[in-house]
């Protein structure tokens, strides 16, 4: 069943729009990420699902009622803000506990509620202390509580991430998508990480412009970009201008033919089309291999070696590929070194090149 249903819903400030005739279901118990950079209107159209703007029109339904205009506090919904907004006065315990004392919840339902909520975050014997003491990731935990205590049917987080630095950023990652897996509730995640998306989403809302510009699971979102700007967004790539035959190959700048797989959804030979190829996929095969289809000459500029993996800059003559790569996989690379860079035709996928606005 699907719980969320978001039609033509368009939000607009003035003359300006900031969310564009947005269509959109969202599945019951899954966790769906609005991915996109500031400004595209993910903040917004998570606002208009929350009830704190209304949208300029279309319609919010959710479980099959319209509530394009009930009030926030009448929908059911828990939210997480940026800034968390936790009350500094109060203890771990009142916080979780403010949205039971607003439902008139009973002291012992209350009670009782606040100790398994400190147990699924983890902060059992922290009941009794000020949030004013607590480390950014503890506080996060309590947000979390405080925003599910009275069981809402839908989970808001407008970047509850933010704040934090990398490391715990990552933990908490786990930590919420975890917790949401175990609780099966309903969630929507804002975020302009593309890498948070990927770790935590079963379902990733990309947008540009106030407008969707693809809906998919993250990997597919990943191998399979319909434009230029998702291919971009959406992890590291060479993408590359290039002439489409229509068929089965793109020349590059320089003239070189390129074999691709055929896409399934082949752009019109008559628009502008890029080449994609993400840096994981190049091989880099030494220069004695000889030349051979789709290698191309190249001399390596750059390397970045993280102990893990090894990034390089390979410059074609005319253009420049990133590859990522490992010591064991391609030991010995240095700046300087002549190389063949090779494009299996399966890795290469075309999509269209970004509108010029």
């Amino acid at each position: 069943m699907t719980h969320l249903t978001l039609q033509a819903v368009t939000k607009r400030f003035n003359a300006a729009y900031a969310v564009d005739h947005v269509d959109l279901s969202v599945p019951d118990g899954k966790l769906v990420s609005f991915l996109g950079p500031s400004g595209c209107g993910k903040t917004t159209l998570l606002r208009m699902i929350a009830g704190l703007e209304t949208p300029t029109s279309g319609s919010v339904t959710f479980a099959g009622r319209d509530i394009t205009h009930v009030p926030a506090n009448r929908r059911d919904f828990g939210m997480v803000f940026q800034s968390l907004a936790l009350f500094p006065h109060m203890t771990v315990a009142e916080n979780i506990a403010y949205p039971l004392r607003l439902r008139k919840t009973d002291k012992a339902a209350r009670t009782r509620r606040i100790a398994e909520l400190l147990e699924l975050i983890q902060l059992p014997h922290m009941a009794n202390r000020p949030v004013t003491q607590l480390s950014g990731g503890q506080r996060q935990r309590v947000a979390i509580a405080r925003a599910i205590a009275s069981s809402p049917k839908l989970l808001l987080l407008d970047e509850p991430l933010s704040a934090l630095d990398a490391k715990l950023r990552e933990a908490m990652q786990v930590e919420i998508r975890l917790l949401q897996q175990r609780l099966g509730i309903t969630t929507i995640m804002v975020t302009h990480d593309q890498r948070e998306a990927m770790t935590m989403a079963d379902e990733i809302v990309v947008m540009e412009k106030g407008r969707i510009a693809q809906v998919g699971k993250p990997l597919d979102i990943y191998r399979e970009p319909v434009s230029e700007f998702v291919a971009d967004f959406i992890g590291l790539g060479n993408i590359l201008p290039v002439t489409y035959d229509g068929r089965d190959s793109v020349s590059l700048p320089g003239g070189q033919q390129i074999v691709v797989t055929r896409p399934a959804r082949a752009p019109d030979a008559s628009t502008d089309i890029r080449l994609l190829i993400r840096p994981e996929d190049v091989c880099v095969k030494p220069v004695s291999m000889g030349a051979g289809p789709n290698r191309l000459s190249g001399t390596v500029t750059f390397i970045r070696d993280v102990g893990a993996s090894v990034e390089a800059t390979i410059d074609c003559a005319g253009f420049t590929l990133t590859v990522a790569t490992t010591s064991r996989e391609t030991p010995g690379l240095v700046p300087g070194m002549a190389v063949l860079a090779e494009l299996p035709a399966q890795a290469c996928k075309l999509v269209a090149a970004r509108q010029a606005h």
